[in-house]
């Protein structure tokens, strides 16, 4: 099963599309999928998993993130609370027309759309400030609207409060030969992640041999299997600790590790802190 394609269309009399969604009536699309246009997401204090090209990550208290084209990702499993907003807007690279970023004046954009062929993820001092503004962009129409969005990715284009996701573009837009296979791996981790997963099994399940299926994972995703599928069980675990339903025990279990003291260890090196310490400062930030 190859990433499906999907097909934007602009809203009536725009050059880009927003749309807008509230409550529980989140952005639900396929695992995997590209499509070439850009993508700027805001959530307004949702939580949950983002998985785009080799990344895997959680988010807390909302989310603001901006993916170049054709770079391959899934929905970003959103647990919402009441008053959630999330806002995809989505445009292409010659929206504007194709001389319109080579203005000097659109010079910082420019390379803003450069570097979202990494991924790039806004601090949250930045997500508050332009997430009012990217809520209150359907408010308005014609030229009010565009120059209201040229301001909003001016201001992304101007912090130094980001994180790029992906380690080298090469890396992380997937070649197009490749997409049938991964999908494959990244299908079946998301199907079996809970239960004890082997390189060897999941060579065979893409017909490779071992050799070739660690070399070939490597290559995609610039990591090893079992690295990748730590930092996949560690990310959900963030995911389920969020939610606040199970114990650390169950949370461990859930996720695939045989004992605690290697989900504990793997936490630690991943995310930086251990369970406990994740799980209480959530708790503060529900509390501020």
């Amino acid at each position: 099963m190859q990433p499906l394609l999907e097909k934007i269309e602009n809203n009536f009399g725009s050059a880009f599309s927003v749309r807008s969604y509230q409550g529980n009536h989140i952005c639900r699309m396929p695992f995997w999928h590209i499509h070439p246009e850009y993508e700027l997401v805001y959530i307004k204090n949702g939580h949950g998993k983002r998985h785009v090209g080799k990344s895997v990550s959680t988010y807390t208290n909302g989310d603001l993130i901006l993916l170049g084209p054709n770079v391959p990702h899934s929905c970003f499993s959103n647990q919402t609370y009441d008053d959630n907003v999330e806002v995809v807007i989505q445009f292409n690279h010659d929206f504007a027309g194709p001389e319109f970023w080579k203005v000097p004046e659109m010079g910082q954009i420019g390379q803003l759309l450069k570097r979202s062929s990494h991924g790039i993820s806004f601090g949250e001092s930045l997500r508050n400030k332009v997430g009012e503004e990217i809520i209150t962009l359907n408010h308005y129409v014609g030229f009010d609207r565009f120059v209201r969005f040229i301001k909003i990715l001016n201001d992304l284009a101007l912090t130094k409060d980001f994180t790029l996701l992906g380690a080298s573009t090469s890396s992380l837009v997937v070649k197009s030969t490749d997409y049938n296979r991964i999908t494959k791996v990244y299908s079946f981790i998301e199907a079996n992640f809970q239960n004890t997963i082997t390189p060897e099994e999941v060579a065979r399940h893409v017909s490779m041999t071992l050799p070739a299926f660690c070399r070939f994972f490597k290559r995609t995703t610039e990591k090893t299997f079992t690295t990748f599928l730590n930092e996949f069980r560690v990310s959900h675990s963030c995911q389920l600790i969020m939610e606040g339903r199970k114990t650390l025990s169950e949370v461990s279990e859930a996720c695939g590790f045989q004992s605690a003291s290697y989900f504990n260890k793997q936490f630690k090196r991943i995310v930086g802190t251990t369970p406990t310490q994740y799980k209480t400062n959530f708790i503060k930030v529900l509390a501020s």
